[in-house]
């Protein structure tokens, strides 16, 4: 009887009930915990969201990336195995009689000449080791490059092959520097870098200064006579990459290469790339994500010495 009495006794009974009551959780309690686990929730998501958007724009820039290297690597081939020769004509920047008048080219330019690189042949006839190279930017705002593949002289009556001066490329080939001239499009074109919509150079002469003509008036130069006093080209591109090309129209993206200026003589190396930047971060009227996923890029391609 003492036993059960002891058990049941009201201050055992009272000293349970405080028990339980010390294991519950407050309204206080259970307030802080919620709004700690929405503050570790928030931060969560902006983690996920911050290393999301670093992920895309890295691999925007892959994408511009990919199609920019085998553009550069082929340039330098067919750069570097130029035909340097007085008697040769030279389609460029500023170029005049007696060779194809290239003028002064504003927006987007375009270059030709001779190169040791294979291009696209006639399907008969001795092929030479000769082919005509072009790069221009099309009414698509695409990069595409010519590789006409020269016969031997004399092999063929329909082929044109390789033409000394006076005879020049522009009157032999109108197509390889006039878009609208026949055929269109050419069947010796391949598009090169679909996603580049800006395509300007320069030359950087032998005595150190930039220009945009290709000889060295200093010296009393007044013609391109083989590139004689052209160390290198500089090439500056501006690309966009597949994903943000869709969210652009044609005509948004014409206007945008637009605003990219062209090289003047008073710019220093890397003033024409920090102009180009600063028109793209000015721009305002086209979406922003597309706008800041342009890539520009610039690389000297230095000729051999002759």
């Amino acid at each position: 009887m003492r036993r059960d009495q002891q058990k049941c006794s009201p201050r055992l009974i009272g000293i349970s009930h405080v028990r339980k009551r010390n294991c519950a959780f407050t309204i206080a309690e259970l307030l802080v915990s919620i709004a700690v686990l929405v503050v570790l929730v928030l931060l969560v998501s902006r983690l996920f969201s911050s290393a999301a958007t670093v992920t895309t724009s890295g691999n925007k820039r892959m994408d511009a990336e990919a199609q920019i290297r085998p553009l550069f690597e082929r340039m330098a081939v067919d750069f570097s195995q130029m035909m340097r020769r007085s008697d040769l004509d030279f389609f460029g920047k500023n170029t005049a009689a007696p060779n194809s008048a290239g003028g002064s080219m504003t927006g987007n330019d375009q270059i030709a000449f001779y190169s040791s690189v294979i291009g696209y042949y006639p399907s008969s006839g001795s092929q030479s080791p000769i082919s005509l190279i072009a790069y221009r930017v099309n009414g698509e705002n695409k990069l595409e490059r010519v590789a006409k593949g020269l016969l031997w002289n004399g092999v063929s009556p329909t082929s044109t092959p390789v033409v000394f001066l006076p005879s020049t490329i522009a009157g032999s080939w109108a197509s390889a520097t006039d878009l609208t001239a026949a055929p269109t499009p050419d069947p010796d074109t391949e598009l090169i870098a679909p996603y580049v919509f800006r395509f300007e150079y320069y030359y950087l002469l032998k005595n150190g200064s930039l220009t945009v003509t290709p000889w060295d008036t200093s010296a009393g130069h007044s013609s391109v006579s083989g590139l004689q006093d052209v160390a290198a080209v500089s090439v500056c591109i501006a690309a966009i990459d597949p994903k943000s090309r869709v969210l652009v129209s044609d005509s948004q993206l014409t206007t945008l290469a637009g605003r990219l200026s062209d090289f003047a003589i008073s710019m220093r190396p890397g003033d024409l790339l920090t102009q180009w930047q600063a028109a793209l971060d000015a721009t305002t009227d086209i979406p922003r994500p597309s706008v800041s996923a342009v890539r520009i890029y610039e690389r000297y391609f230095y000729l051999l010495p002759k």
